[in-house]
């Protein structure tokens, strides 16, 4: 699947290269790496961080991009850990008009209101529709089967 922007890796796991050495009770922004390449996580709460043993809330900093900059400047006696959690997955709401029906199972059904004639289910399969609709004849449903209409 084509991706507009980054592409998610899930699963992936990085620990974050020790920044400790620029504390100086000043500093605020530093470089997020790993390996000495920079990372990038994806919100900061993919984003594990521990300024001399204690778990800061993302309250405590932001990320944007591959730096990170706290609310307050760690003191040059902190020392840091980190860790990037794999990125999450978020489908999201399809656009409108973007689902075919080729990305739907092969028992889903939808058509906009209309009158059916004669409308008879399989024994175990389902059905749904949606909005007003009109069945001139018979409506056969066998049991372990269901039709819903919303």
């Amino acid at each position: 699947m084509a991706y507009i922007g980054k592409s998610p890796t899930i699963g992936r796991y990085i620990e974050l290269d020790d920044i400790s050495s620029s504390f100086n009770g000043s500093n605020v922004t530093f470089n997020l790496t790993s390996g000495g390449t920079a990372v990038t996580p994806q919100t900061d709460a993919n984003a594990i961080i521990s300024i001399s043993g204690v778990v800061q809330y993302t309250s405590a900093y932001t990320i944007s991009g591959s730096q990170i900059t706290f609310s307050s400047a760690p003191l040059s006696t902190d020392n840091f850990s980190g860790r990037v959690l794999g990125d999450s997955r978020d489908v999201g709401t399809p656009t409108d008009g973007t689902v075919t029906a080729s990305s739907l199972s092969s028992t889903f059904f939808m058509t906009n209101g209309q009158t059916f004639n004669n409308i008879s289910l399989s024994s175990g399969d389902n059905g749904m529709a949606v909005g007003t609709i009109t069945v001139s004849g018979t409506f056969t449903i066998p049991s372990g089967s269901t039709f819903v209409i919303l």
